[in-house]
Parts: C-alpha cells; structure tokens; sequence
C-alpha cells in the first residue's frame, strides 16, 4: 500500500489514540481520588474501566504501528514522526500530534504518582496488619525487583 493512501488510515489512528489518551488521563485522575480516599469499591470499578481502555488504545496503537511497517519505517514515535514529515504538512497535523506527545507525558506521570500512592497505601496496610497482629512487619507480595516476598496470607486476625 503507499503511503498516500494510509493518511487517513494513519490520521483516524491517531485521533484515536488520541481520544483514549484523553479518557485514560481522565481514569487515572478518578483512581488517585479512588487511592486517596481508600474506597476498595469504587477503586475497583476505576482498575475496570483502566484495563478496557487500555485495551482499546492498544488497538488504535497497534494499527499505527501496522502501517508504519507497511512502509519500511521504524515503530513508535520515531516511526510516526518520519511519517508526518513526509506525507503531512505541518498545518495539517500539529495540533494533533503535539496533543499526542503531551497527553502522553501526562498520562505516564499520573501513572507513575499513582503507583506510589498504592505502594504507601500497601505500606500503611502491611504496618496495621503488623500492629495488629503483634508480628513484625513482613515484606511485601512483591519487592521492587519483582521478586516474591512473604503474601499477607499468614496473617491470623483472630482465632474461633
């Protein structure tokens, strides 16, 4: 296929992606208001809604990256970036593209205060579940490298 004909193509992908950059922005704002009021119910509904919109960016993603490849470029952004400007002027695709980056940013720094706001809530849980219990503070399900620590499970609250 050449690349004229992929424009469009090329063009709905981004606005796509685009869109559900914007909704996830919006998602992970409702999760760290979810992490900061410690509502397991409304926290769940908001990882839901995350996980299916992150489904469907992958969609809008990976069809960009199709086409990228299509035309013998590279995948990402460095890919996109040749493709525009080759085939777009810069009136034409701008906006878009620069709304891209930046949402992007956002949503990666969002993402990244949010994991820590569930590690500190993870943290004052594993110190309650140590006073309560008498019992030193154990490791976490998982330590920073991803290894396994010692799981919440054996924990006894009480005893019948």
């Amino acid at each position: 296929m050449r690349a004229a004909e992929l424009k469009g193509p090329f063009v709905a992908t981004l606005q796509a992606t685009l869109a559900d950059l914007r909704r996830l922005r919006d998602i992970l704002l409702q999760e760290q208001t979810a992490l900061r009021g410690n509502d397991p119910d409304i926290l769940e509904q908001v990882v839901q809604a995350k996980n299916d919109c992150l489904e469907e960016l992958q969609h809008s993603v990976q069809a960009r990256e199709q086409m990228l490849a299509q035309l013998d470029l590279p995948g990402g952004l460095v890919g996109a970036e040749q493709f525009i400007s080759a085939h777009f002027s810069p009136a034409e695709m701008l906006a878009d593209w620069e709304s891209l980056v930046t949402v992007s940013r956002e949503v990666g720094d969002l993402n990244v205060h949010n994991g820590k706001l569930a590690r500190a809530g993870e943290r004052n849980t594993r110190e309650a579940l140590s006073i309560l219990t008498g019992r030193p503070q154990a490791a976490g399900t998982y330590s920073r490298k991803g290894g396994q620590g010692q799981a919440l499970s054996g924990y006894s609250l009480g005893k019948c």
